[in-house]
C-alpha cells in the first residue's frame, strides 16, 4: 500500500526556496568553474606556445579540460532542472499573470542557449591539430576557445542577474497577492464580529462565551499571516541587496506597525467583548493592508516604466555608438587600399585600428551592462558581441605581421558584424517600446486601444491561421533568394532589386521576427494543449524546426535547402490543421467490426526472393561444358534448391 499526500501551499513555497536557492549556488559555481577554466586555457596556451614539439602530456591536459567543460554543463544543466520544476509546481499552485510568465519563458529560453556544443567540437578540432601537429592553427584555436569561454561566463554571469530579478518580481507580486488576500479576510472578520454583536441579546452565555472565542481564533490567525508577510518583507529587502540594479524598495515598516497594532486591538475589544470597537479596529486594519497593497504595486509598477525608459534612452545611445564605429571602421577599411606597407602612413591606420577596438571595449561594457537588465536581448546578440571582438583581434593581428588582404578581410568582416548588431538591438528596440505602449493608458497600439486588445466590434481580434503566415514567409524567402524585395510581384523595377541582388540585413531580420511570431502563434496553441493534458508531439517538433529556420535567418544563411525545409514546414503546417478541423467536427469515439487482413510479404523480402529465383533460372538456362561427374553435381545441387533428393 502507498498513500500520496499532495504537499500544502506552505510546503510547495518552502520547495519553491530551496530551489531557488539551488538554482543560484549552481550558476555562481558554473561561473567560477568558468573563471578556472579560462585560466587553464591560458596555462595550456603558453605551454604550447613555448614548445617545439607537442607531447603526450598536452593532450592529457586538454582531456582534462574538456572533462572540466563537461562538469560546468552539469551544474547549468541542474539549474534548468529546478527551474523547470519551479514552473511545473508553479501551475499547480499559482497562477503568474501574462508579464510574469513571459519573463520566466524568457528566462528559461536563455537557460537552454547558455551551453552548447560548439565549445566540445572546437576543443576536439585542437586535438586533432595537436595530433597533425599543426602547432599555429591550434595556438588559433586556443585563442577562439578562450574568447568564447569568456563569453559563455558573461553569458552566465547576466543569466544569475536575469534571475535574481525575476526571483525578487515574482516574490513581490506574491505578496502584495498575499496582501490583498488577507485584506479582504479582515473585513469579512469585522463583518461577523458586527453580526455577532447584534446577536448577543438573542443567545444565551455560552453561546456567547463560543462565539467570541471563534472570533478570537480567527483574528489570531490573521495576525499570524500578517507577522509571515512582515518576515517577507524583510526576505525582499534582502533580496533586493544582492540585486546588482537594486530596486527603490520601501519596506513600510509604519504601514506594517499600523495594521498590527490595529489587528492587537481588534483582538483585545474581542476578548473585552467590545465588538463593536473590535470591528471598528479591524476595518481599518483592512483598509490599510489594501493602501499598503495598492502602494506596493503602483511603485513597482512605477519603477518598472522609468526603468524601461532609461534602458531606451541608454539602448539608443548604444546604437549610436555602434553605427559610428561601423562608420570608423568602413573609412579606416577604404583608407589602407592605397597605402604601402612600409610607410608612416600605414602605423597611423593601424592605431586607428588599435583605437576602434578599445572604443568597442566601451561598447561592449555597456552592452552587457544593458543586457542584465533586459531579458528581450536574445543570447545571439551577445554572441554577436564575441564575433566582433574576434574579427578586430585577428584585423590588428594581421595588419601587424603586414598581411593586408587577411586584415582588409577581417575588417569587412568586423563592419558586417557591426551593422548586425545594430540591426538586432533596433528590434529589441521595437519591442521595449511596444511593451512600454502596451503598459500606458489610451490608444498606444492599433491592436489594443485603451488597453483592452479589442476591435471596433468590441471583439477580440481573431489571429489568423499559422499556415497563412508561414505561406506568406515562404514567399517572402523565395524572392529574397532571387534577389527581388519580399512583396514585390514584378521581376524588376519599383522599389524591388533587380535580379542577382543580395538580401539586406534588414530583410534577413524582418524574415527572421516573422519566422518568430509564427513559432509563438504555435507555442501558445501547445500550451493550451498541454494545459488539457493534450500535448502534440508533432506540433512541438515544428516549432523546433521554426526555431532552427530563425537561427538560420539571423546569421543570413539563404540556402536551397533552407527553402526546401520551409516548404516541409508549411505542409506539415497544413496537414496539422486539417486533422485539427476534422477532429472538430466530429469528436466521437466509433467502433467497428474488426475484419480480416490480409498478411502480406514485406516488399524487401519479395523483392530478394524474386532476385534469387531469377538468378536459379539463370543457372538452369546455362549449360556450362562440364563432365559428367560435375554435372551431376550441378543436377543434385539444384534437387536439394526444390527440397526434393
Amino acid at each position: 500500500m502507498m498513500v500520496y499526500s499532495m504537499p500544502t501551499v506552505e510546503e510547495f513555497e518552502k520547495m519553491q526556496e530551496d530551489n531557488s536557492e539551488d538554482i543560484k549556488k549552481n550558476l555562481e559555481k558554473a561561473i567560477k568553474e568558468s573563471k578556472k577554466v579560462q585560466e587553464e586555457i591560458n596555462k595550456l596556451r603558453d605551454k604550447v606556445l613555448q614548445q617545439k614539439d607537442l607531447d603526450w602530456q598536452t593532450k592529457k591536459e586538454l582531456e582534462k579540460l574538456l572533462e572540466r567543460q563537461k562538469e560546468l554543463q552539469k551544474q547549468i544543466d541542474e539549474a534548468k532542472e529546478k527551474f523547470k520544476e519551479n514552473m511545473e509546481n508553479q501551475e499547480q499552485f499559482e497562477q503568474p499573470n501574462e508579464e510574469m510568465k513571459e519573463k520566466q519563458e524568457q528566462m528559461e529560453k536563455l537557460m537552454e542557449e547558455t551551453m552548447d556544443d560548439d565549445m566540445k567540437e572546437l576543443m576536439q578540432k585542437i586535438e586533432e591539430l595537436m595530433q597533425e601537429l599543426k602547432k599555429d592553427e591550434a595556438l588559433d584555436k586556443m585563442e577562439e576557445m578562450k574568447n568564447q569561454q569568456e563569453q559563455k561566463e558573461k553569458n552566465m554571469d547576466r543569466m544569475l542577474e536575469l534571475y535574481k530579478q525575476l526571483e525578487f518580481e515574482f516574490e513581490m507580486q506574491k505578496t502584495i497577492d498575499k496582501l490583498n488576500e488577507l485584506a479582504k479576510e479582515q473585513e469579512k472578520l469585522a463583518e461577523e464580529t458586527e453580526k455577532a454583536d447584534q446577536n448577543d441579546q438573542q443567545q444565551s452565555k455560552e453561546e456567547q462565551k463560543k462565539e467570541q472565542e471563534d472570533l478570537e481564533k480567527k483574528q489570531e490567525e490573521l495576525n499570524k499571516k500578517m507577522e509571515d508577510i512582515s518576515k517577507k518583507m524583510e526576505e525582499l529587502k534582502k533580496k533586493n541587496e544582492e540585486l546588482q540594479n537594486k530596486k527603490d524598495f520601501d519596506e513600510k515598516k509604519e504601514e506594517q506597525e499600523s495594521i498590527k497594532q490595529d489587528q492587537k486591538d481588534g483582538k483585545q475589544g474581542i476578548q473585552k467583548q467590545d465588538n463593536q470597537k473590535a470591528s471598528r479596529k479591524q476595518k481599518s486594519a483592512s483598509k490599510k493592508m489594501k493602501e499598503m497593497a495598492e502602494s506596493m504595486a503602483a511603485s513597482m509598477q512605477g519603477q518598472e516604466m522609468e526603468q524601461l525608459e532609461l534602458d531606451m534612452k541608454a539602448l539608443r545611445q548604444l546604437l549610436e555608438n555602434i553605427v559610428t564605429l561601423s562608420f570608423e571602421q568602413e573609412d579606416v577599411m577604404n583608407q589602407f587600399q592605397p597605402v604601402e606597407i612600409n610607410t608612416p602612413r600605414y602605423i597611423t591606420l593601424t592605431q586607428e585600428q588599435k583605437k576602434i577596438q578599445d572604443d568597442f571595449k566601451v561598447v561592449e561594457d555597456s552592452l552587457y551592462a544593458l543586457a542584465k537588465r533586459v531579458a528581450q536581448m536574445e543570447t545571439f546578440i551577445t554572441d554577436k558581441v564575441g564575433d566582433i571582438k574576434d574579427n578586430m583581434r585577428k584585423s590588428l593581428d594581421n595588419l601587424e605581421e603586414r598581411q593586408k588582404p587577411q586584415a582588409a578581410e577581417q575588417q569587412q568582416r568586423g563592419m558586417k558584424n557591426l551593422n548586425d548588431l545594430a540591426l538586432m538591438l533596433s528590434e529589441v528596440m521595437q519591442q521595449m517600446q511596444m511593451q512600454m505602449a502596451s503598459g500606458m493608458p489610451g490608444s498606444q497600439q492599433c491592436s489594443k486601444p485603451g488597453g483592452n486588445g479589442k476591435g471596433k466590434d468590441g471583439k477580440e481580434p481573431k489571429d489568423k491561421p499559422a499556415s497563412e503566415g508561414q505561406k506568406e514567409l515562404n514567399e517572402g524567402m523565395e524572392k529574397m533568394g532571387k534577389g527581388k524585395k519580399p512583396g514585390e510581384k514584378g521581376d524588376k523595377g519599383g522599389e524591388g532589386g533587380q535580379d542577382g541582388e543580395n538580401p539586406t540585413s534588414k530583410e534577413f531580420a524582418q524574415m527572421a521576427a516573422r519566422q518568430a511570431a509564427i513559432r509563438k502563434q504555435l507555442e501558445k496553441k501547445q500550451k493550451e494543449l498541454q494545459g488539457q493534458g493534450k500535448g502534440d508531439k508533432e506540433l512541438q517538433d515544428l516549432i523546433d524546426q521554426m526555431n532552427k529556420v530563425e537561427k538560420e535567418l539571423v546569421n543570413k544563411r539563404l540556402s536551397n535547402e533552407l527553402l526546401k525545409r520551409q516548404q516541409d514546414i508549411l505542409t506539415r503546417l497544413l496537414e496539422h490543421e486539417r486533422a485539427e478541423r476534422q477532429r472538430d467536427q466530429d469528436n466521437k469515439r466509433k467502433s467497428e467490426t474488426a475484419e480480416d487482413m490480409e498478411r502480406k510479404m514485406p516488399p524487401s523480402l519479395e523483392e530478394y526472393i524474386k532476385k534469387r529465383e531469377a538468378e536459379v533460372e539463370q543457372f538452369k538456362t546455362v549449360n556450362p561444358a562440364l563432365k559428367p561427374y560435375y554435372k551431376n553435381l550441378v543436377e543434385e545441387y539444384y534437387k536439394s534448391l526444390k527440397g526434393t533428393k
